[in-house]
């Protein structure tokens, strides 16, 4: 069989090393130009943002009274005088905690790095979302009561009883009895549907009988269901089954993480897999143990887990920790960076401007060099 004979095509082989070295700065150049005149604009639910971030200095207003009166606030660890800050220990008290993440969640915008991060998972009015929350972020807690409502998205919610150190573990003042004084003054109307122990393995391990008798008396009087499990996975298959069953026929949307529940967020060798934020996918390796973030994350359902305070401050914009109490609507999260297409566009035409009037150079100097020897400056491109 004969060869196809392959077409040569030919290219100028005598451009000045400086023009070539000139186009690849204008495009660095025109690279720079872009990023730098980028534009601020406000996200598409800035007014949602700054309702629930209203709701959340409301609540709080409400609640600092109430605080008061069942144990004074301690300025040296509450320095905003919130009141959504816990003491070091208690009978409720699960684990230890980091005083300082939980100073940095006292600022009402919270909620909107809440939905900032709901609009990013692709969660719309209407939707469900499941929500698992501790004691142990109680202002990040009622950041995401007050984003889900002022979206207008139903939630599925487990509660854990008890909170780490400087979380929401004071007795008579615990996370379901600050979700009471606020449905009383009706500021939220999220409830829980089903309440655990909490501790190791969502089963109450490492708390006494005087927490144990709490818990369940505050889920009793509340009515709300008690989730006692008797095993780790267990713990798993019960949270996952009140999630799937939910207030309605909806699919869940996503599932908005706050603490360290152990069931939802798996034990410590695999935790440390999900990351901070939004998570869509994880590790192989955080899959090795049974977890309900791990359970929705291979079902395709996007996950909010917020944990790493700090590095979620960063991202946002928000103080870490806040030296005042911040005022509504600041912070970075209520703004969406973009860039300017028009811009973006005229560098592009620029550079392919001063691409052809090289290349245009370039080839009238082969016309004028072709009287001379043709072979020296035309080399074949196959």
């Amino acid at each position: 069989m004969r060869a196809r004979p392959q077409k040569l095509y030919w290219r100028p082989s005598s451009i000045p090393t400086p023009a070539l070295l000139l186009l690849a700065l204008a495009a660095v150049a025109a690279l720079l130009v872009v990023e730098t005149f980028t534009r601020q604009e406000a996200s598409d639910y800035y007014s949602e943002m700054l309702d629930a971030s209203r709701l959340v200095q409301q609540s709080i207003e409400v609640l600092r009274p109430i605080r008061g009166r069942v144990e004074p606030i301690n300025p040296d660890v509450d320095p905003l005088r919130s009141g959504l800050i816990g003491i070091a220990s208690s009978p409720l008290t699960s684990n230890s905690g980091d005083l300082e993440s939980k100073q940095a969640t006292i600022n009402p915008n919270w909620a909107a790095v809440v939905i900032r991060l709901l609009a990013e998972a692709g969660v719309e009015p209407g939707d469900r979302v499941g929500v698992a929350v501790s004691g142990s972020f109680p202002a990040l807690n009622l950041a995401v009561y007050t984003a889900l409502q002022s979206m207008g998205v139903e939630a599925t919610t487990v509660v854990s009883g008890s909170a780490s150190q400087w979380g929401a573990n004071i007795p008579g003042f615990a996370w379901l009895d600050i979700t009471r004084e606020l449905r009383d003054a009706q500021l939220i109307d999220i409830k829980a549907d089903a309440v655990t122990l909490g501790g190791i393995e969502d089963r109450g391990v490492g708390l006494d009988r005087r927490a144990i008798e709490m818990i369940t008396e505050s889920a009793q009087q509340a009515g709300i269901e008690l989730i006692v499990p008797d095993s780790y996975e267990e713990a798993v298959a019960e949270r996952i089954r009140i999630y799937n069953q939910g207030g309605s026929d909806k699919p869940l949307a996503a599932l908005i993480n706050v603490g360290g529940g152990t069931a939802t967020t798996g034990p410590n060798i695999i935790d440390h897999f999900f990351g901070s934020g939004l998570n869509r996918t994880a590790p192989s390796a955080a899959f090795r143990v049974p977890s309900v973030m791990g359970h929705f994350l291979q079902q395709e359902i996007p996950v909010i887990n917020f944990s790493g305070i700090r590095n979620l401050a960063t991202q946002y914009g928000l103080p870490y920790p806040p030296e005042r109490m911040e005022s509504i609507g600041t912070g970075g999260v209520y703004r969406a960076e973009s860039y300017r297409r028009w811009l973006a566009a005229l560098m592009i035409v620029l550079l392919l401007g001063l691409t052809a009037l090289i290349m245009r150079s370039a080839n009238i100097a082969l016309v004028t060099g072709r009287r001379g020897s043709r072979s020296d400056t035309m080399k074949p491109k196959v």
